[in-house]
This record gives C-alpha cells, structure tokens and sequence, in this order.
C-alpha cells in the first residue's frame, strides 16, 4: 500500500468515526468519550469543539457541563452561548482570576434535576444550542443527574471536565469524607454510564492521563481521544510516537479500541476575564 492510499483509508476510518460521535441512533445508543491529554494540549478546546458540532448537527439536543467547583469556568469561551445553573442554597461566589476580587455573573436557581429538564416533557430552564453549566451543593449529584437523563425524551449530553475529580483511580481520605463512600461512588458512576448509553446519554470527559480514573468506567468507554503528549491506552492500537507527534488542535480518536483516525478541532479563546465558581 503506497502512501496515498494509506491516507485514503485514514480519512475514511476517521469519516466514519466521525459520524459515529454524532450518530444519534436509539438502536445503537449513546457514546462515553474520554479526551486525553497533558496541560496545554487542548481538552477543553476539543470538548467545546464536540459541543459546536452537537449544536450544528443535533439543535433540538440540550448540553450539560460540570465544571469542578474552584476550578476556572472551562466553558466561558469566546463564541459559545452558555448559562449557569446553580442548585438551590447554594451562593456562589466568581472570583476573578485574571485581576482578583469577585465578579458578578448572572445565574438561575432550580430546586430539582426536573427543573432543569423535566423527565416528561424533556422541557425545563436547560436550553439547546448552549452550554448548560451546573453546579450542585454535592458533587457526586452530577451521578444522580445522568440517572435522571436516562428517563428523559430524546438524546442529552453531559461534559464532565477533569472526570479524575468524580472518579479518580485510587480516591484519597479527604478530610470528613469517608474513603469507602468515594469507591462505592465509583462504582455507581461507572454503572450508570454503562445503563446511561443505552438510555440515549451520551457522556464525554477529560483527563491528563487515562491512569487516573477508575478502571471500570474505562472498560464503558467507546472512544478516546489522544491529544499531543497524551500516554496511550497500552490495549490502544494508536501509537504513542504518532501521538508526541501531533500538534495542538489535532488527536486520534480510537473508537472501540479497534479504528482509529485523526481529528483536529479549532482553538476557542477563554473569555476575559476567567473566573471561577466557588460554592
């Protein structure tokens, strides 16, 4: 095979793949996609870049986005419609994280996941073609959220940044945290993403290294995404020299660990100023 003809069958590996990520076929399900790579090469981005294409192909769809509280607003990006859902007795603070101080941002309330979207009608203050932020008093509720998805009409999407924050490989004694609750909910994460394709949910996630997440939810996984730098899945059959090789705004996506293609995915800048949600 000359190397023509090996780029054709690239590019048709990764058309197909493609339309897969964006397949939405009750009969086959939903996806759990999990983009990998180090600081800097471009996650988030390639998360946002997954979300434009929902908005583009799939309007009637509404997205979610859990961001860890602390943390910089990930979604606030330059060309992105976003709203931010704060759950009730909870006042957030926004810190300004490019000139300090606090900022003032405008949020909405809702008092149960059916106010977001509602289990019968599929309508509540969650808007398509948007990035719907939330933000719970407890940060396993993102579970009990994706559980509720399931017996809602039509296909959703929940983007989880850094997913090692709700389901790390080997969870850490936190302080008033008992270390048997974190495994116990890594098992039910793991579980209920399982049940939750099936159920038309698709869940996309980011992380610096595959290693840091529990094993379970990485056997649920349908695609991952390697950006530059990232270390491959050693039951990958992308290599990780072609990966250190890849510049920023470009990955391979291996889906069922069997195909893999190239993607790339535009930069879209952080708005000024960057803030974060402190609950």
């Amino acid at each position: 095979m000359n190397q023509e003809e090996r780029e054709k069958k690239a590019r048709l590996k990764t058309t197909e793949i493609l339309k897969r990520r964006l397949l939405r076929d009750a009969e086959k399900g939903g996806i759990n996609s999990l983009t990998v790579g180090p600081p800097g090469a471009g996650k988030t981005n390639q998360l946002i870049h997954d979300c434009k294409n929902i908005f583009k192909h799939h309007p009637e769809e509404l997205v979610f986005w859990w961001d860890n509280p602390e943390s910089a607003a990930q979604y606030a990006r330059k060309g992105i419609e976003y709203e931010i859902f704060v759950e009730t007795d909870v006042t957030p603070i926004f810190r300004n994280l490019t000139e300090g101080g606090t900022i003032k941002k405008k949020y909405t309330v809702f008092n149960s996941f059916n106010d977001l979207i509602n289990m019968d009608t599929g309508k509540g203050l969650a808007k398509p073609k948007q990035i719907n932020a939330i933000y719970f008093k407890n940060k396993y509720s993102i579970i009990d959220f994706i559980s509720h998805l399931r017996k809602t009409v039509g296909f959703q999407s929940v983007f989880i940044d850094e997913i090692e924050c709700i389901i790390p490989l080997n969870p850490p004694k936190l302080p008033h945290e008992d270390v048997n609750i974190r495994y116990q909910k890594n098992i039910e994460f793991s579980e209920t993403a399982k049940e939750a394709r099936k159920d038309l949910v698709n869940i996309f996630g980011d992380t610096q290294d595959v290693a840091d997440i529990d094993h379970r939810f990485k056997r649920k996984l349908n695609m991952i995404v390697y950006l530059s730098g990232s270390k491959v899945d050693k039951r990958s059959r992308v290599r990780e020299s072609s990966v250190n090789n890849l510049p920023i705004g470009k990955g391979f996506v291996c889906y069922e660990r069997s195909i893999f293609g190239k993607i790339r995915f535009d930069y879209y800048p952080a708005l000024k100023p960057v803030f974060s949600v402190n609950l």
